[in-house]
C-alpha cells in the first residue's frame, strides 16, 4: 500500500474511532474497498496508487456517513448471508448471521417433507421477506424447490425480487405484497416449509437499541409490541391454514421469547410437535412447529 493511501486509511480510522464506531479499522478498510471496487484483502496488502480526487471525495462521503452512525451495509449496499451477497438498502432489515439457522433447519425440514410426500412439489413460504435472504438462500439449497415470498412493503419486495434475479432463482421465486399470509390463495397440499423473521423487539428493548439500528433500519421490521410477539402471534394462528400436513413453521425469536412462542404453537391444535434451536451464543433463536 502506498504511503499516501496508508495515510488516508489511518486518518479515516481515527475519524471513525473519535465518533465511537466499534470497529473503526475494519470499517475503514471495507469502505475503501467499496470505493475502489476491490476485495478488502487486496486493499490491505497491495501497493496501490494514491486515490484520485473523485475517489477521495467518495471515500470522505462514506466515512462521514459511517461516522454519523449509518451501517456499513447501507453505505456499500451489500451484506453477505449464507455465503451469498445480498443487496440491501434502508427499506429492508440487514440480514444477521443468526438468521442462517432458519435456512439450515428449513432445508432439512423441506427435504424431510419431500421424502415423506414423494412426487409432490416442495413449496416454501418466506413471510416478511425483506431483502429475500431467507427464501433465496433456501432456493439455492433446494434445486427443485420453489418459494413464495410475502412482504407488506412493496419497496422491500422489489429489493427481494432484484436479489432473486441477481442470484439466479427468479424462475422459482414469486413475490406477493400483503399482510402475513392473509393475501395468499393456498392450493393443496400447501407449503412444506414456512420461514419467518418477523418483528420481535419489545417496546422496552426498542428504547435501548443502539442508534445504528434504531435510527437507520426500518422500524416496522423490528418493533413487535409490548412483549415483542404481536406479529408472531398472528402468524402462528394463521399458519396452519397454509402449511401442508407434516409441514414445518420456523420462526426466529428474540432473547427469552422461545418458550412463550413454543407455548403459542402448542395451543394451536394442528402443531403436533414443537422445539427450539440454539444459535452460536447459546440463545434459543429458532422455534419450530410441525403440523399434523
Amino acid at each position: 500500500m502506498s504511503v499516501a493511501r496508508r495515510w488516508t486509511l489511518q486518518r479515516a480510522t481515527r475519524c471513525l474511532e473519535r465518533h465511537g464506531v466499534p470497529e473503526p479499522l475494519a470499517d475503514a478498510e471495507v469502505l475503501l474497498a467499496h470505493v475502489l471496487m476491490l476485495p478488502r484483502l487486496q486493499v490491505r496488502v497491495e501497493a496501490l496508487e494514491p486515490l484520485s480526487p473523485a475517489q477521495q471525495q467518495a471515500y470522505r462521503d462514506c466515512i462521514r456517513r459511517r461516522a454519523g452512525g449509518e451501517p456499513v451495509q447501507y453505505i456499500t449496499g451489500t451484506q453477505e448471508f449464507h455465503s451469498l451477497a445480498f443487496e440491501v438498502n434502508p427499506h429492508v432489515l440487514i440480514p444477521r448471521p443468526e438468521s442462517e439457522l432458519l435456512v439450515d433447519h428449513g432445508v432439512l425440514a423441506a427435504k424431510r417433507w419431500g421424502q415423506q410426500n414423494g412426487a409432490l412439489p416442495v413449496r416454501c413460504l418466506d413471510v416478511g421477506t425483506g431483502s429475500g435472504n431467507l427464501g433465496i438462500s433456501l432456493l439455492r439449497e433446494l434445486p427443485a424447490g420453489s418459494v413464495c415470498a410475502v412482504d407488506s412493503s412493496f419497496t422491500a419486495l422489489n429489493v427481494a425480487r432484484h436479489n432473486a434475479r441477481r442470484l439466479g432463482v427468479e424462475d422459482r421465486w414469486q413475490g406477493i405484497c400483503g399482510d402475513l399470509v392473509e393475501s395468499l390463495r393456498c392450493e393443496p397440499p400447501g407449503f412444506a416449509v414456512c420461514v419467518a423473521n418477523l418483528p420481535y423487539v419489545t417496546d422496552a428493548e426498542w428504547r435501548q437499541l443502539p442508534g445504528h439500528v434504531r435510527d437507520f433500519e426500518p422500524a416496522a421490521a423490528l418493533q413487535g409490541g409490548a412483549d415483542g410477539l404481536d406479529v408472531i402471534r398472528r402468524l402462528i394462528h394463521a399458519a396452519p391454514g397454509v402449511v401442508a400436513r407434516q409441514g414445518t413453521l420456523l420462526l426466529e425469536v428474540g432473547w427469552q421469547q422461545a418458550q412463550a412462542v413454543e407455548c403459542l404453537m402448542r395451543r394451536t391444535a394442528r402443531f403436533e410437535a414443537t422445539g427450539t434451536c440454539l444459535d452460536f451464543a447459546g440463545i434459543e433463536r429458532v422455534v419450530w412447529g410441525r403440523t399434523l
